[in-house]
């Protein structure tokens, strides 16, 4: 047996996955499993939809006012109020309201998410405390993360542009067991727009939307188009979005920050087929293209002290076909989701003059990769419909080339030896799950009891061919994870459940290959890592009373074998151009534990008043004995709104409201955070904005929306972002559809 061999077998002995918890998890999943298969009650029944790519567009874009269904959390259609996870819906009414600039503002008033900005083309979301590839990101059920994502806070979200997502759902706490690594975290899902259902369409219809957006602090503005064709079964959506963002001027006494502003195009293509009769009834293709573009994004948290300048272009085309089969016989539905992605970054890492100007010379990175990716997701209703058994698996498997390129002021561009990453490198993740889910108790009187269990095998591995100076690197991991809940239910008046649920996320090649400037640091790759871990306990409950709806949900994880980054050397230097020389280490474990709730009052005459918190707290456990809080960690905040809606004549309806956010004071910090240029010396200030929104709509042709943010022009940040928030912002966007 050679080395590396003996190394797989070594850590599948070991089990990198192989909690603490493995041995009583294991007995409360097959007890789950058992009674929820034996039980005379009947299962709870999803909503229509594909246990994959979720229900009918119908549902998730049609409805303005409520969104129906949520998919993130079991990969199948459920009321929202009666999930045992905590999913939250960005529905299209919050879309169009509030006017995101981007994919990730739109998640601002999300429960439990918090959203860091190291630049202005970003926007990393810390989801319970976690952040960057600790949360992972879909794409209709397509995994987005790949083996480059960089660690830490990440623009990838920023990506998919707001205005062609129909909506976002994000699961707050681990959902490993059925997506596999990177969500620790939580999982946020993004849903583009999909064109209707045109199975009953004897003749052509077409529809479209175009719409428009700006942003008066950095005179942003925005148009999206897309148009609708239908008919006899064939449903096809073509559209785009351009975007032109300027630099971005703070709250009073920031002004304009330089090197902020950037440039994002989108184009999103559908063609959809339903078998309406016959054999095949049910039966559906869905293949989808996605072509996303960033230029210029710029990051300026060194420009100040280092006279840095750092721009990133991201580009992304995603191909997927989505095949839906149901076996009537079997009462089972089939979802195949093959995919093909190509991500590429460019890093400019660029020196200036003291103008902050001129351009000395720069450093370039890009890097490229091509990812094949397959997914399946199947349920089979079991004993009348008692049991609902769902199970599957997924391969995706990226294939990188990099290159890296040097010039001085005015001079060529010229080809460097030491890349990030060395061409040809490979990384491939692969797994199965199965999940249960049944109600054992079921009263006519509408109380029921359900419980769900969930196991998940997953395994990686990355390799990358030897380059001067360093050998090659071939390493992997196997192991496994557990879920499980129980909830009480009480029709649509009441929920309660409590979950245990294990993450993990696997080194990935920026970790394990990376070589050179990360931006604050000179990384130099370590191979011997192995994946973080988490163990999760979660309750949570929902009320409905009256006129008064309540959620609140408390949540706690032991954390085990994070990466953090140590000092070390490369070639005998411990600093290299004034940035120290780093490294990855699986050193450090803790506890993160956090609480969030969620308030909402009809207070009649069209009057509603809502409210939302989260809290999280974190402290690191190092391998020598000592500790101290985790880093990034998001301090006390939420929102408060009020709200009014009217219905207008002729169609027309209208809404009014205003808002508060807040965040308070975050003193708890890290060594890491101390040192952090986009944290000021003893910590992010704690602030709050005064804000209004108005909106006009009618059926469905014509919206207007109207937006001020920061009426109070104050100066402010997001804890750990690189740059100030909005000053006195003005938002306006108005849609028209056909």
């Amino acid at each position: 047996m050679d080395s590396s061999e003996r190394r797989f077998e070594d850590k599948w002995v070991r089990g990198p996955l192989n909690r603490r918890a493995e041995p009583w998890a294991v007995i409360v999943v097959a007890a789950l499993g058992v009674v929820a298969f034996s039980a005379d009650g009947r299962a709870a029944e999803p909503v229509e939809g594909d246990p994959v790519a979720g229900p009918p567009r119908e549902v998730l874009q049609r409805d303005d006012e409520i969104v129906d269904v949520v998919v993130t959390g079991k990969r199948v259609g459920e009321d929202p109020f009666e999930a045992d996870r905590a999913v939250t819906a960005v529905g299209p009414r919050d879309l169009r309201e509030g006017q995101p600039r981007t994919t990730p503002e739109a998640l601002l008033d999300t429960p439990g998410v918090f959203v860091q900005q190291t630049n202005h083309g970003g926007g990393a979301p810390i989801v319970h405390g976690l952040i960057g590839p600790q949360v992972l990101l879909l794409f209709d059920g397509v995994r987005l993360n790949n083996s480059v994502y960089r660690t830490g806070p990440v623009q990838y979200l920023n990506l998919v542009d707001s205005l062609s997502l129909a909506r976002v759902e994000v699961l707050r706490g681990p959902g490993s067991v059925l997506y596999g690594s990177d969500a620790m975290g939580g999982v946020i899902q993004l849903f583009p727009h999909q064109p209707r259902d045109a199975r009953h369409m004897e003749s052509p219809e077409v529809h479209g939307t175009t719409q428009i957006r700006y942003a008066s602090a950095g005179k942003a503005l925005g148009t999206h188009a897309h148009v609708e064709l239908g008919a006899q079964g064939f449903g096809t959506l073509v559209g785009g979005t351009l975007q032109s963002l300027g630099d971005l001027r703070g709250g009073r006494g920031v002004g304009v920050q330089p090197h902020s502003g950037y440039g994002a195009t989108t184009a999103l293509a559908t063609l959809d087929y339903r078998f309406s009769d016959g054999p095949l009834h049910g039966w559906r293709s869905k293949a989808t293209y996605l072509y996303s573009r960033l230029d210029g994004a710029g990051r300026t948290d060194a420009l100040y002290d280092k006279q840095s300048l750092r721009l990133y272009d991201n580009e992304l085309h995603l191909f997927y076909d989505r095949l839906h089969f149901e076996v009537d016989t079997l009462d089972t539905t089939i979802d195949l989701t093959p995919s093909l992605q190509h991500f590429f970054e460019r890093a400019d890492n660029i020196s200036l003059a003291e103008d902050l100007t001129t351009r000395l010379g720069a450093v370039r990175d890009e890097v490229a990769v091509n990812t094949l990716g397959l997914d399946a997701g199947v349920e089979t209703k079991l004993i009348a419909d008692r049991l609902a058994l769902r199970y599957g698996g997924m391969i995706y498997r990226d294939r990188i080339d990099a290159q890296r390129l040097e010039r001085s002021a005015g001079g060529d561009w010229l080809a460097r030896a030491d890349q990030a990453f060395p061409s040809d490198s490979g990384y491939q993740q692969y797994g199965a799950f199965v999940s249960l889910q049944g109600a054992p108790v079921a009263t006519a009187a509408g109380h029921r009891v359900q419980l769900r269990g969930g196991y998940r095998i997953h395994g990686m591995a990355g390799a990358a061919p030897a380059r001067e100076a360093l050998p090659e690197v071939d390493y992997s991991f196997l192991g496994h994870v557990f879920m499980g809940a129980v909830q009480y239910l009480y029709e649509d008046h009441a929920t309660v459940a409590l979950t245990f649920a294990q993450g993990f996320r696997a080194p990935n090649l920026h970790e394990a290959v990376n070589l050179g400037d990360s931006g604050d640091q000179f990384h130099v790759p370590n191979p011997d890592l192995e994946p973080e871990q988490s163990d999760t306990f979660e309750a949570l409950g929902r009320v409905k009373l009256w006129r008064l709806t309540m959620s609140w949900m408390g949540y706690a994880s032991l954390l085990d074998a994070l990466l953090i980054r140590e000092n070390t050397t490369y070639q005998g230097q411990s600093e290299i151009g004034g940035d120290p020389v780093r490294r990855h280490i699986n050193a450090e474990g803790g506890l993160l534990w956090g609480t969030e709730g969620g308030l909402a009052i009809d207070l009649g005459a069209g009057f509603t008043a809502l409210g939302q918190l989260s809290y999280a707290w974190g402290e690191a456990e190092h391998s020598d004995g000592s500790s101290e809080p985790l880093s990034r960690i998001p301090p006390l905040f939420g929102s408060t709104k009020l709200r009014y809606d009217h219905s207008l004549p002729r169609r027309w309806r209208g809404f009014v409201e205003t808002y508060v956010r807040w965040a308070r004071t975050q003193r708890r910090l890290s060594a890491r955070d101390e040192q952090d240029s986009r944290i000021p010396d003893g910590g992010t200030p704690g602030w709050w904005t005064w804000n209004l929104r108005a909106g006009l709509a009618d059926d469905g042709h014509h919206r207007l929306a109207l937006g001020v943010e920061n009426l109070l022009d104050r100066r402010y940040k997001y804890h750990g972002s690189g740059l100030y928030a909005p000053g006195l912002n003005v938002l306006l966007s108005y849609e028209a559809g056909f």
